[in-house]
């Protein structure tokens, strides 16, 4: 057999998988769904040469001239879904004029008629439909390069160098049709076969990563494949092609050629990757050489508030952006918060919604975002791709999917998300707004092939730096446990002389110096409250949890503080219709409760018309249930920049506490596996959530908590 007919075989093979893979993906998509039929078309067009070159029964040869028809309304279709021709007459005439064209050339072939001359020739070049197409978008992008703007813009998905994919099409066409015609004097019909193969593994990457795509880097990745294949070839064809008959001598060299490929594998692509890439990706240059520096940096920083400067910063060197924020997943794993932002806010139009600061864990575009990797594509999110999708599903589903993927874009107020995942995990994320990829990339976003391995490396350095965190702050409450028990001997002890002192001399007598011992009396009082509060917070906690009534606790709380508020406060008690059980301390729980409620009487300062209102309501379904107590009071509320700092140790606003306060409710909110959050806005009000598990009231005896 010659090569025309191996080479068939090979495309038949490579065309069937590219078309089952592309498929694969996606089942629902118009676009992959006319890529795989045409693959399969030219993997049946290929397969029945092939055949017919074995048997030569003419019946096979038939089929393949009926692909042979086919192939160009495919090729259409496919090529309109590509570019969304939506709107030109031209192409859609042609394809009109194809597929009228192929029924009647479909039906002479079945009557046996392929035996005239003129009719076979019309079979042979029936593809002679694809060029005119390929030639029609070309003289429209020269139009269009000179801003001519009468004719219609061809809105092109993933391909920045079109005029390469168009050339490289004809150049197929044109190769492939060699062995029908031998008038032209050159016959090169194997090299046609290569070509198509190779053109078809290029457009399944083109329309897979679409936008995404990298042309430069995967032209270079094939010329190094080549490259390494033809030297290995060579190789192995030195020393072996010349044995006869001689086994032993043949097992010999046989064993010295692959020992000499493995050998050379490795060093010979390398080799090949680095000139060809100096070759074909001179802009890489510039990236490589940012994105470097960029990674050594991140080797040398220790501390969140410069990893974050350092992402924002790189992004701003490489893409270049409007403006850009960085989400990091909160300790609890429930949300991600906005932590840093770069660029100009964008403008907010009336009746709309500025940028939401906070998203949850399991928002959609995290969530479609994680699929992207476990497909092991590129996890990324561009507003391009999204709607190219959205114009070539099939599936209203998706596409009602898909829209709420650009509505939570416009949400954050970007177009392009970049996730920082590490080991599976997503850690945080970019949020970008470029309308357009920098120069010298076009309208092809390639570039962030490119630029992904950096966010994956300033994962892995966050992720690392948590862990770092975290023992230093197991160290630091370590030596704080240290210190509070030498402040409770070295203070108290003094304290309590001070004060037994001062009682000794009796304040309630009337005399000029009795003001002066009540006031040492206090203060000795309240810095053994610091103190206490201290070694609280520093020692482990042991929590023994029993199951207990939310609703019955809280409500006993609020009664007990209720006498002692001002009459001008409002405490409310909203309570649910069911019984909330949580697997608590009801001791701990209360000591929350009353903090709460008591800061935000201090909030609420002389207001005329003050209130607190206490709220108990059940969340989520099933083993997601959990119960949440909201404490919220129409106070002073908290400045945005103390947001962050209201759970960190001694830090306070208020001139008579301690700033441990909230830390030590935080902790016993965590050791009950719940979490505290806050949302205020300054001067109108502030909300604290306690979210809790909830477990199932008949599994044990209730405990109402006593007061």
């Amino acid at each position: 057999m010659d090569t025309l007919g191996q080479s068939s075989l090979l495309v038949a093979v490579i065309s069937f998988a590219l078309g089952f893979s592309i498929l694969a993906r996606n089942v629902r998509n118009k676009l992959f769904i006319a890529y795989s039929v045409l693959c399969i078309l030219v993997s049946g067009w290929a397969l029945t040469f092939f055949l017919e070159k074995i048997w030569g029964s003419g019946l096979f040869y038939r089929f393949h001239l009926f692909c042979n028809i086919w192939l160009g309304p495919a090729a259409l279709v496919f090529i309109r879904l590509l570019l969304r021709i939506r709107d030109d007459t031209l192409s859609r005439r042609l394809l009109d004029i194809n597929v009228i064209t192929a029924v009647p050339l479909s039906a002479a072939l079945a009557l046996g008629l392929e035996s005239y001359p003129w009719l076979l020739q019309l079979m042979y070049y029936a593809p002679i439909f694809i060029a005119v197409q390929i030639l029609e978008l070309m003289w429209i992008d020269r139009r269009l390069k000179q801003g001519i703007k009468v004719l219609p813009k061809l809105p092109t998905v993933g391909l920045s160098r079109r005029s390469l994919i168009y050339l490289g099409g004809l150049l197929v066409l044109a190769f492939s049709s060699m062995d029908h015609a031998p008038w032209m004097g050159i016959v090169v019909p194997s090299l046609g076969n290569l070509a198509l193969t190779a053109y078809l593994f290029f457009i399944s990457k083109a329309i897979s990563q679409q936008r995404l795509l990298n042309f430069e880097a995967l032209f270079s990745k094939f010329l190094v494949l080549l490259a390494v294949a033809l030297t290995l070839t060579a190789v192995y064809s030195l020393l072996v092609a010349w044995i006869q008959n001689s086994p032993g001598l043949f097992f010999l060299n046989s064993f010295i050629a692959s020992f000499l490929i493995l050998m050379l594998l490795e060093p010979l692509r390398a080799l090949v990757g680095y000139f060809t890439k100096r070759l074909l990706t001179q802009k890489h240059r510039w990236l490589d050489q940012v994105l470097n520096e960029a990674q050594l940096k991140l080797a040398g920083i220790l501390d969140p508030s410069s990893l974050f400067q350092a992402i924002l910063l790189t992004v701003e060197q490489t893409l270049r952006p409007q403006r850009a924020a960085l989400f990091i997943l909160r300790s609890d794993g429930t949300k991600y918060r906005r932590v840093r932002a770069v660029g100009q806010e964008p403008l907010i139009e009336p009746g709309s919604l500025p940028p939401v600061k906070e998203l949850l864990a399991n928002h959609q575009l995290l969530n479609h975002c994680e699929r992207l990797k476990r497909r092991g594509e590129l996890p990324i999110l561009l507003d391009q791709v999204i709607e190219s999708e959205i114009d070539r599903t099939a599936s209203a589903n998706q596409r009602e999917q898909l829209n709420g993927l650009l509505k939570g874009l416009k949400a954050l107020g970007c177009n392009l998300i970049v996730p920082l995942f590490d080991a599976g995990k997503l850690l945080g994320f970019v949020t970008i707004y470029a309308p357009a990829p920098p120069e010298p990339w076009g309208n092809n976003w390639g570039l962030l092939q490119v630029v992904y391995p950096y966010f994956e490396r300033a994962a892995e350095t966050l992720r690392n730096m948590e862990v770092y965190v975290r023992q230093r702050e197991k160290e630091r409450l370590a030596t704080i446990g240290e210190m509070a028990a030498g402040l409770a001997h070295e203070i108290r002890n003094p304290l309590g002389a001070i004060k037994g002192a001062a009682q000794f001399l009796d304040p309630s007598i009337d005399r000029p110096e009795s003001r002066f011992l009540k006031v040492i009396i206090e203060e000795a009082d309240r810095l053994n409250r610091v103190v206490s509060q201290f070694l609280d917070y520093s020692k482990p906690q042991t929590v023994e949890l029993t199951p207990v009534d939310l609703s019955v606790l809280t409500k006993k709380t609020v009664e007990l503080l209720r006498p002692s508020l001002r009459e001008n406060i409002l405490l409310e008690l909203n309570e649910p219709s069911q019984q909330v059980t949580v697997m608590a301390s009801p001791e701990q729980i209360r000591q929350v409760l009353l903090n709460l409620i008591q800061n935000s009487a201090k909030a609420l300062g002389d207001r005329l018309k003050g209130y607190i209102r206490v709220t108990i309501d059940i969340e989520g379904e099933g083993k997601n249930r959990e119960a949440l107590v909201s404490v919220e009071d129409n106070g002073c509320g908290i400045k945005r920049e103390n947001l962050d700092k209201i759970f960190i140790p001694f830090f306070t606003t208020s001139p008579s506490g301690t700033g441990l306060g909230l830390p030590i409710s935080q902790k016993i909110v965590e050791n009950h596996r719940g979490r505290i959050d806050v949302v205020s806005e300054e001067g109108r009000f502030t909300r604290f959530m306690i979210s809790l598990p909830v477990v199932s009231a008949g599994t044990a005896n209730v405990t109402e908590g006593r007061l």
